[in-house]
């Protein structure tokens, strides 16, 4: 072996390795907090809520058109959300897009009606999904939400994962071993958590919330009154203002109202005029 093939193989694994180093290298960058300033709500009441469908898919876009809200892990950029009133068992599946050596790692907190908070997620509770003819790399998580109980959530991303960063398979080693085929010679890309990116989210209802209707009692005694009573009363406030008995006229005036006789109260008029004959 000649002395520059030496050099030239040398020269060749120094650059190799230095490659190596620099793919699995992660640089954290500086986080700076978002000022309380910036804040549009102190509290989940005062949210900016998107009403949604029994079945949605909507592509979310942190960015900085986004609301700005407080939260117990810091201020965050965020996305609210309430359930359809007419959906009852709802399934939701929320996915954080990695593209371009970034993420969104993403957390989720349901509320009930009155915006107590009844659970959080966290990040080991997403899935990696790899990419695919149809979709890119990303986070994945699924459940399962009873809308009437708690029919609101809010997706943010969390300052305690800024700056941090994940390395996941590359698509071309998850199919090959799940096909059982030689390792290609890739390198397993690297994605930066970062406050802005892209998100899916998709809602789909199981099963749809279901009333009993509730019918007014004096409704119901309207409907059966009217026809067997109106003589009546209308007689008997005729015959109440013959007898000078005004106060027990206006109660029964007052009763046929409530019983929906219309006419009562011109019978009562007619019946007064009659009297100053």
């Amino acid at each position: 072996m000649t002395v520059n093939t030496k050099k030239l193989l040398i020269s060749l694994f120094i650059g190799l390795s230095l490659t190596a180093c620099s793919s699995t290298e992660t640089i954290q960058k500086p986080i700076e907090p978002i000022p309380s300033s910036e804040i549009c709500c102190n509290d989940f009441a005062q949210f900016p809520w998107i009403p949604l469908e029994t079945n949605e898919d909507i592509n979310i876009n942190l960015n900085t058109d986004s609301p700005i809200g407080k939260f117990s892990d810091g201020n965050s950029y965020f996305n609210a959300f309430k359930l359809s009133e007419r959906s009852e068992k709802v399934q939701i599946n929320l996915s954080s897009l990695m593209i371009n050596d970034s993420v969104v790692a993403p957390k989720l907190i349901t509320l009930d009606e009155k915006f107590n908070i009844i659970s959080t997620t966290t990040l080991d509770q997403f899935n990696i999904k790899a990419s695919d003819a149809f979709t890119r790399t990303q986070f994945k998580l699924e459940f399962n939400i009873n809308a009437s109980k708690t029919p609101y959530f809010v997706i943010y991303s969390s300052d305690a994962y800024l700056g941090q960063s994940i390395k996941v398979k590359h698509p071309a080693r998850v199919r090959a071993e799940e096909l059982g085929e030689i390792m290609p010679m890739v390198t397993d890309p690297t994605y930066t958590y970062e406050r802005f990116g892209k998100l899916n989210l998709s809602i789909k209802t199981i099963s749809l919330r279901a009333y009993k209707a509730q019918i007014e009692k004096e409704t119901v005694a309207i409907k059966k009154a009217q026809p067997e009573t109106k003589n009546f009363y209308n007689n008997a406030i005729i015959e109440a203002v013959n007898n000078n008995d005004i106060p027990k006229a206006l109660s029964l005036l007052e009763e046929a109202k409530k019983l929906n006789i219309k006419d009562a109260e011109s019978v009562f008029i007619k019946a007064l005029e009659e009297n100053k004959k």
